[in-house]
């Protein structure tokens, strides 16, 4: 039955070799605690503890960077939302230029026109008398 529990070998095993696969076989939670043992579990608990204060400041120093990088993102958000007004206004006030320009362009062209045609029949009747005068002078 011992065999068929820790799966000894049928034949007769030296002692260090049954040793070993007790060793081996055996959780390490079942033996009884050595002092070797209390001070590791001592200085486990130490380094989980230090652990854990570390890593709450890491949080703590992230939360912070995260808090800071809200704020410079909502400063920016405030620059962007004024910087577009701005160009909105601007924008507006270039529209009405450009109006106003195009507005006074069309004047000057139908001035223009107006100038041309005067300056058409000026020189058609300058022709036009000096035909007559041609005409009659002859």
């Amino acid at each position: 039955m011992a065999g068929s529990v820790y799966n000894l070998p049928s034949q007769n095993p030296n002692p260090q070799s049954l040793f070993q696969i007790f060793v081996d076989r055996v959780p390490l939670s079942n033996l009884p605690a050595t002092s070797d043992d209390s001070s590791r579990t001592a200085e486990d608990n130490e380094r989980k503890r230090r652990r854990k204060v570390s890593n709450r400041e890491s949080a703590r120093r992230s939360r912070m960077r995260k808090q800071r990088h809200m704020e410079e993102l909502w400063s920016m958000l405030v620059q962007l939302i004024n910087k577009n007004k701005s160009l909105v206004d601007e924008l507006s006030q270039a529209r009405e230029c450009y109006e106003k320009v195009i507005e006074e362009n069309m004047k000057l062209r139908e001035e223009n026109s107006k100038s041309r045609k005067m300056i058409g029949e000026i020189g058609l009747n300058r022709f036009l008398s000096v035909e007559a005068d041609q005409i009659w002078t002859f």
